[in-house]
């Protein structure tokens, strides 16, 4: 029979930014009881989905019917940063300047001052104003038919949660891995170890690597579609100390018709050099997956084996990076596949289209790869790392990850 079963543990603090983890990490496991597995599979939800989607759980129960192979779905750090994903609108300071000087800027004086927009319910209200307004002024020929105003809003995440990006979230995959490793509730085929492989579309193909990247003794496959070799800058959070229109992570009309929207997530992050929580060059370079030096760091433990989709035609990441990234695994020996989309590949069931994602089906990606890289991960002789640690240098810092008691550890020292 099969069996969903939901844990709450605890994970990782923020050892980047010192601050105390408030938040249980969350994740479910779905096995079937009569079966021995070979497989512990995670499915890595991107933006604006996590593991309590029915759909998951469609595809979970779908896959252990047809495979010998449990599957977890992680709610990891920061991924209740959507509002189908359980955040919530409000305005930080800079998002209240922003609202104070462009209705200046059309001589638009708000029903109240903007220091006191302090809940949703009175950010609410001021923007239906001045929706309101901008469509009366539209009607009486004072503006421009094609006119809107930009403005810009923050997301608090669920669990009164932030924006670390990768790092905690990676941490969080490693944890829960860990946890069932030392509790499993299934039989484990042959009594061995456990073939770990990560997948995921998008943001969770990204964590995926990364989580390969932070502990190589792990993770034997990834299954990736359509990440980044690089993270993106758009989705750090902070990109609106720099251009809140070009560097928030989405934007939308569907709120208000005569204002676009540009959202992006609560962080501690900043791109101020004289703050303590300046995002300096060594904590991009430990989030990146594409760094040369870290890779042949990497390159010196477990073989980790990579198969990854990417479209021609990717409109949000770079097809260049990830062609290097896929080039330089190779040349360090590492078994990894990079598929280069383009229209010739496009059957309507598979490969939908060449957008982000290219409408793959994770249940029809994970059908088509797994049993190859399972069998290619079989025949390999595991190594038993007596000493789970791995070390980058970063800029002007040392992160080492540890494996230490079931769980995933960070230490950073300056150089």
């Amino acid at each position: 029979m099969i069996n969903k079963k939901t844990y709450e543990i605890t994970s990782c603090d923020d050892v980047e930014l010192n601050i105390k983890r408030e938040s249980k990490l969350e994740f479910k496991l779905w096995f079937d009881d009569a079966k021995e597995v070979k497989a512990l599979v995670f499915i890595n939800q991107g933006l604006g989905t996590d593991c309590n989607d029915p759909y998951l759980d469609f595809v979970a129960r779908d896959l252990i019917k047809n495979l010998d192979i449990a599957i977890v779905g992680v709610n990891y750090h920061c991924i209740g940063n959507r509002p189908q994903t359980g955040s919530s609108f409000y305005l930080d300071d800079i998002d209240k300047l922003i609202l104070s000087e462009s209705c200046k800027a059309i001589n638009l004086e708000l029903p109240l001052e903007v220091k006191d927009i302090n809940n949703y319910e009175k950010m609410s209200e001021v923007f239906h104003f001045v929706n309101q307004n901008l469509a009366r002024r539209k009607f009486e020929g004072k503006l421009n038919s094609n006119y809107f105003l930009n403005l810009h809003v923050s997301l608090q995440p669920s669990k009164n949660e932030y924006q670390n990006f990768g790092i905690m979230q990676a941490q969080d995959l490693i944890n829960a891995l860990l946890f069932i490793k030392a509790n499993p509730p299934f039989k484990i085929s042959g009594g061995g170890d456990l073939a770990i492989i990560m997948t995921g579309t998008s943001h969770g193909g990204y964590l995926s690597h990364l989580a390969a990247k932070i502990a190589p003794w792990l993770i034997d496959g990834v299954i990736d579609n359509s990440s980044g070799a690089k993270f993106p800058w758009r989705v750090v959070g902070f990109g609106k100390e720099i251009d809140f229109m070009q560097y928030a992570e989405f934007s939308t009309f569907d709120f208000f018709h005569h204002i676009n929207t540009h959202c992006s997530t609560k962080t501690f992050w900043t791109s101020n050099k004289e703050a303590k929580n300046f995002f300096s060059p060594a904590r991009r370079k430990i989030r990146n997956i594409l760094e040369e030096d870290h890779l042949i760091i990497q390159s010196k433990y477990a073989n980790t084996k990579y198969v990854s989709y990417f479209s021609v035609k990717d409109q949000y990441l770079s097809l260049e990076e990830k062609r290097i990234l896929y080039k330089e695994f190779r040349d360090l020996n590492f078994d990894a596949c990079l598929y280069e989309i383009s229209e010739k590949d496009i059957d309507h069931k598979f490969i939908k289209d060449l957008n982000h994602g290219m409408g793959i089906p994770t249940k029809l990606l994970i059908k088509k790869e797994l049993p190859s890289l399972l069998d290619k991960i079989l025949l390999d002789n595991k190594k038993d790392f007596k000493e789970k640690s791995i070390s980058y240098p970063s800029e002007d810092l040392i992160y080492t990850f540890s494996e230490e008691n079931n769980r995933i550890s960070l230490k950073i020292i300056k150089k």
